[in-house]
């Protein structure tokens, strides 16, 4: 089977003149992000460095692009009308998930996140999409909290779909990638925005297993584990795709992901592409995880549009 390669990008925050929000919009938690985006965020978050980062991914020719949240600042329904826009113009089928910025309260799913869907697989969360013998688990943990606070949730629900999801794509000898906006490792969120019910999501990797896990929300490049039923799972976070920063774990990025079945699992390699505010561009040495697999047998192709 032929190798499947991902292109791994988070929390956008896709940069733009905002039209202040109206009123009504403004009266709730959405005020602290548009003051916090006049006032600092617009200088870090710049959409050239954005532009750099996709044209790269554009270049490099990858099957899916994974993009884990956080693709507005405050979720208003013209920011996910801008963000509709920028999927569209992918230069690969994408998929998507929302992160806590594209939830920051309740609002109309279709004006808003659910403009998205078409880059998501078939809801309820979590979802799969299917790229070859890669199977991409969407988990959501964005939900409304209150104010001084960006902590996310999976729940009890979702939670006992994704036992589900992870034991039948196990069965079918699927290469599983959970994408998660909130980092599901300890410590690597501060308490007010760490996932909430952290423990219940290690659980069920260890007892289910996955081959990767996928994150944002931090704005740092991360490499961490969580434990499985087999082997240890690797977890990969990623800094802001627009991030205007001078380190390297924090400047804008992107994870280039290769999957390679093989006669006893897959072998999974992880190389960060970065772009420093003076215009200097790297790469970090592969990282490579042979991973056994979940099933002796490995199902058909199927490519999402």
């Amino acid at each position: 089977m032929n190798t499947i390669t991902i292109a791994h990008l988070s929390d956008p925050h896709l940069p733009t003149e905002m039209v202040p929000p109206r009123l009504g919009e403004r009266l709730n938690k959405r005020m602290f992000s548009y003051f916090s985006w006049k006032g600092r965020r617009r200088f870090l978050h710049r959409p050239e460095i954005l532009a750099h980062v996709m044209t790269d991914i554009a270049a490099s020719g990858v099957d899916m692009i994974a993009v884990t949240g956080d693709l507005t600042n405050m979720g208003l329904p013209g920011e996910c009308r801008q963000a509709l826009r920028w999927l569209e113009q992918m230069p690969a089928p994408c998929t998507v998930i929302p992160g806590n910025h594209d939830t920051l309260v309740h609002d109309r799913w279709h004006q808003t996140v659910g403009l998205w869907q078409p880059w998501m697989g078939a809801l309820p969360f979590p979802f799969v999409r299917r790229v070859g013998n890669v199977a991409l688990i969407g988990v959501s943990s964005a939900v409304p909290t209150p104010w001084f606070l960006a902590t996310g949730t999976v729940g009890a629900r979702q939670a006992a779909r994704l036992r589900d999801i992870l034991r039948e794509t196990a069965r079918q000898g699927l290469c599983r990638i959970v994408m998660i906006h909130h980092p599901p490792v300890t410590g690597l969120a501060i308490r007010r925005k760490a996932l909430t019910d952290i423990q219940d999501f290690a659980t069920c990797i260890a007892q289910e297993g996955a081959e990767m896990v996928l994150h944002g929300h931090i704005h740092t490049s991360t490499l961490s584990s969580l434990p499985g039923p087999l082997a240890p799972v690797p977890v990969v976070g990623i800094a802001s795709a627009s991030a205007r920063s001078c380190d390297p774990l924090r400047a804008a990025g992107w994870n280039h992901i290769t999957v390679t079945p093989h006669a006893t699992g897959y072998r999974l390699g992880v190389t960060r592409h970065f772009f420093l505010a003076d215009a200097t561009t790297g790469a970090s040495q592969e990282t490579i995880f042979e991973l056994p697999s979940p099933s002796g047998c490995f199902s058909g192709v199927s490519t999402p549009a």
